[in-house]
């Protein structure tokens, strides 16, 4: 049995910082962080943020500058120009002086970390400025990454207590236990590490949605809610409607939580937010931060009932505010389609992820035609929103021709869907596709994935049958094999090489191709950077 290490404290007199690992500038601001915000000051604990997003210091070790300047040159994104934004938040540096003054002056008891799996070593590298013999803090890991890699995470000397799953409700009670002095060791969700013992906890069952307060983002600095998007500047914020995902996407962790959810309490993770709730959290976003940008934060948006969905659109024409949305091409269809110009849609992105019919129903268990889909990019083509086709390429077992395969499909889309883009496959913890990359010995299991490789077009798979530079040299250049004629595609190739002649023609072939096809802020149809991630 373990106790709580903390002396018996009111709320008010237990400090909780939450460290907000993000990378620079990217995403709205979180779910997570908002909903835990609004908890703790409900319970009357004394919380703190520190965000990380807008430092442009993030080079520690794992990171590594290369990932951004890949970022910069992937002309698969449009062309942005950054000084309007430049002008809503000037950028920080100092990241590391930073963070100490935060721990010497906020002084706090417990840091809660919410990560994602390339930004668990930022995480990591921050704590670890601080000498262990000067701590007086423990720390509490959560999120997707905790979830899938909690036997790993609890092996590291900067985490103590890790949550799985939902923390809602979990971590109110570990904390109402941590400042009680009372036994840690058994609060379900949870993996305590203590007193050279490890305990594991089962899951409890997810919340109701509903119960859930409304996110609040004021601990955040006022102007990180203004986020490009298609050339402007909108105030965004993010809206959950939906937890989970009814699919089974080999290459997503979402499905998965389905699986162990059902496992250990016997329901699945999915489910929804009422009408109503839905509602009147609109209602308090629109009149506190006086959004002009939803982000609807969901798997998939449209995966609702008919009668579902035209509640939820009778709901959103009294709001009309510009959203983007992720949704799937099998709940697309003409009504749909009219619907969501009609409510005011921004932007919606649909993933194809592979061009192969039989890759794609067997690898990443997506049991959708190249037909229907293709039918689902034409009912969205020519409206007043934009529509962006995603792909991703290296994955196990792949080779150069499948990945052409993919290429050719994307080439087969109505020329107004923006679809020039490819992600680098990137093995997360959680995936059944990272399981047979293990299987397969195309990488090891302790293996994880860093911000230089889900950002920087880098691959992690060893597969003898397409190298990593060639995957990488086919994501620098999937743009110009997507809108250049076939014609050109022996001048591809060679800037494929990462070579002085390879790089000489990716240059010559990036600039017709800015001239030809990017987008630039007058024309723009797609977000600068890379937000939806």
């Amino acid at each position: 049995m373990l106790k709580s290490p903390f002396k018996s404290r009111k709320p008010e007199d237990f400090r909780i910082l939450m460290l907000y690992p993000n990378i620079q500038m990217s995403g709205v601001m979180p779910q997570s962080i908002g909903i835990f915000t609004a908890l703790f000051k409900q319970q009357g604990y004394k919380v703190d943020l520190f965000d990380c997003t807008f430092y442009q210091d993030i080079n520690f070790a794992n990171l590594g500058e290369e990932a951004d300047e890949a970022r910069s040159k992937n002309r698969s994104r449009p062309a942005f120009n950054k000084s309007e934004w430049l002008k809503k938040k000037q950028p920080k540096t100092g990241i590391k002086k930073d963070f100490i003054n935060k721990i010497n002056n906020f002084k706090p008891d417990l840091i809660l970390v919410s990560v994602l799996e390339s930004t668990y070593f930022l995480s990591i590298d921050l704590l670890n400025l601080i000498p262990k013999k000067e701590r007086t803090f423990k720390t509490l890991f959560g999120g997707v990454f905790a979830t899938y890699a909690s036997e790993k995470l609890i092996q590291n000397d900067n985490v103590d207590y890790i949550c799985r799953g939902e923390g809602e409700e979990a971590v109110i009670e570990m904390c109402n236990r941590l400042i009680t002095g009372d036994r840690i060791d058994n609060v379900a969700n949870f993996t305590v590490k203590g007193e050279g013992n490890i305990y594991r906890n089962a899951l409890r069952a997810g919340i109701s949605l509903d119960t859930i307060p409304i996110p609040d983002w004021d601990l955040f600095d006022q102007t990180s809610i203004y986020r490009p998007m298609q050339g402007k500047i909108y105030r965004a914020v993010g809206l959950e409607t939906q937890r989970g995902c009814p699919y089974t996407c080999t290459f997503c962790n979402s499905p998965s939580n389905n699986v162990i959810y059902k496992s250990e309490v016997n329901k699945i993770f999915h489910r929804k937010k009422s009408i109503k709730r839905i509602r009147t959290e609109l209602d308090f976003l629109v009149k506190k931060y006086d959004v002009d940008l939803i982000y609807f934060v969901v798997d998939t948006f449209l995966a609702m009932s008919n009668k579902e969905w035209d509640e939820f659109k009778e709901l959103y024409m009294d709001y009309k505010i510009p959203f983007w949305m992720n949704t799937r091409a099998e709940t697309v269809t003409p009504k749909r389609a009219k619907d969501l110009e009609d409510m005011n849609m921004l932007r919606c992105n649909i993933g194809i992820e592979h061009g192969n019919e039989a890759y794609r129903k067997k690898y990443l268990k997506r049991n959708v035609s190249d037909d229907l889909q293709i039918k689902a990019f034409h009912m969205l083509a020519d409206r007043k929103y934009v529509a962006v086709a995603n792909c991703i390429i290296g994955m196990p077992d792949e080779n150069r021709e499948l990945i052409f395969d993919t290429i050719r499909f994307v080439r087969k889309l109505p020329k107004n869907i923006d679809a020039t883009g490819a992600y680098v496959f990137a093995p997360y913890h959680g995936t059944p596709l990272r399981d047979l990359a293990i299987k397969k010995g195309y990488m090891k299991e302790e293996d994880i994935v860093s911000l230089s490789i889900s950002a920087g077009g880098q691959s992690m798979l060893n597969m003898p049958q397409l190298p990593k530079e060639e995957i990488s040299g086919l994501a620098r250049t999937f743009a110009y094999y997507v809108k250049f004629p076939e014609s050109r595609w022996g001048e591809i190739k060679k800037a494929e090489k990462f070579t002085p002649e390879g790089n000489e023609m990716h240059e010559i072939l990036g600039k017709e191709y800015d001239k030809k096809y990017r987008l630039t802020p007058k024309n723009l149809k797609s977000d600068g950077l890379d937000l939806h991630d």
